[in-house]
């Protein structure tokens, strides 16, 4: 090898040993979590112990875990509630009133420099993504071979961390939840929320304004191509197939695209199955316009 290229040679390696380690951010991290703890390093949502190391194994404590979910969710707090400028009586002291602010009730231990348990840590996350929308959700109860450990108080939250498949349960189905949450397993269930809340902010749940729960509907949005979205409209938690929905009429007005329903009865005459079911339907649209959906007035 000549010189010329023995040098380019050294200088390729270099350069993507370099990048290698830019994209890990942290030496102490397991490859398949760089992405994510590079991606909420660059945010400022996690800190290192030291400027390569993040101790990934450590414990997470309660200031720390308040605070990534506030930073994480970008939550917002009513500023007449915290007073700048007399200062924050510790780091994490706005965290803990934007959180307040938001409706996140903290567990009733709750101490800021002492551990976070795995359930108190879920329960504070869902609060959280709760706090940024309204999202749809299929209501169900999954099995955890450790569900007798579980504080009846986050149980909920566990279920929904489960079921929007934020997390998963150990290879003996358990959750685990009297166990410290490492500060390693509370990113990564924060960076799942955050790609959650971004996919789910194209559903909407309209008010239903007699209150009437089998009319609730929302819907997604699911690029065909560069030019076309299918709209996908579900009619969610029906207690049998014969509520039915269907696509009426699609208005363009300006750059937004109305896509009117109806909502079906079951026949009268006809048996269904009790099996509760979200009803489909869908339509498609050009991409350039902006989707909103809307009941067909009869």
């Amino acid at each position: 090898m000549n010189k010329k290229l023995k040098a380019s040679a050294v200088l390729l390696l270099s350069s993507s040993l370099l990048l290698a380690s830019s994209a890990a951010a942290f030496q102490d991290v397991e490859p398949k979590d760089a992405v994510i703890t590079k991606s909420l390093h660059e945010k400022g949502i996690i800190q290192g112990i030291s400027k390569d190391r993040f101790a990934p194994k450590s414990h997470l404590t309660g200031a720390q875990g308040v605070r990534m979910v506030v930073q994480a969710l970008d939550l917002k707090g009513n500023s007449k509630n915290f007073d700048v400028k007399g200062g924050a009586e510790f780091w994490y002291s706005e965290s803990l009133q934007i959180a307040k602010d938001n409706g996140i009730q903290l567990p009733a231990e709750f101490k800021p420099n002492e551990k976070l348990t795995r359930e108190e840590f879920a329960s504070i996350l869902m609060q959280g993504v709760s706090a940024t929308g309204d999202y749809p959700m299929i209501m169900m109860y999954l099995h955890m071979a450790d569900s007798e450990a579980v504080n009846p108080d986050y149980m909920n939250s566990i279920q929904a961390l489960l079921l929007t498949k934020l997390t998963s349960l150990d290879e003996d189905g358990k959750f685990n939840p009297k166990s410290p949450i490492t500060r390693i397993e509370a990113a990564r269930l924060v960076y799942n929320a955050v790609e959650y809340v971004k996919k789910q902010k194209d559903n909407v749940i309209p008010d239903i304004e007699d209150g009437d729960q089998l009319n609730q509907v929302f819907h997604q949005i699911e690029k065909v191509n560069d030019q076309v979205n299918k709209v996908i409209l579900t009619r969610a938690n029906q207690p049998h197939p014969g509520y039915g929905i269907s696509v009426a009429k699609v208005e363009f007005q300006d750059k937004t695209a109305i896509v009117y329903y109806n909502l079906l009865s079951p026949d009268p005459g006809k048996f269904y199955a009790q099996v509760i079911t979200d009803s489909k339907t869908e339509t498609y649209v050009s991409s350039k316009y902006e989707v909103k959906i809307k009941p067909l007035k009869k």
